[in-house]
């Protein structure tokens, strides 16, 4: 079976030890942020190429000058 060409992938946060929750610098696939005990945030879905997710399931969006970060 192949690859599907796009994957939708959220900002989360993180609940740690800390009182207020963290909201990491990149976005996941629901599976990963699952797993890294966090909650998607409502409202940032993006749909991504697959080649773009690492294989733990994170995408971070490089600065490359030539448009907006998502």
């Amino acid at each position: 079976m192949s690859e599907p060409s796009c994957v939708t992938v959220y900002s989360f946060r993180l609940y740690g030890h800390v009182e207020s929750p963290h909201v990491p610098g990149y976005k996941a696939t629901r599976q990963a942020i699952e797993r890294l005990g966090g909650e998607a945030l409502h409202g940032t879905a993006q749909e991504v190429p697959s080649g773009e997710v690492d294989e733990s399931g994170c995408y971070r969006r490089l600065n490359t000058g030539w448009g907006p970060l998502d």
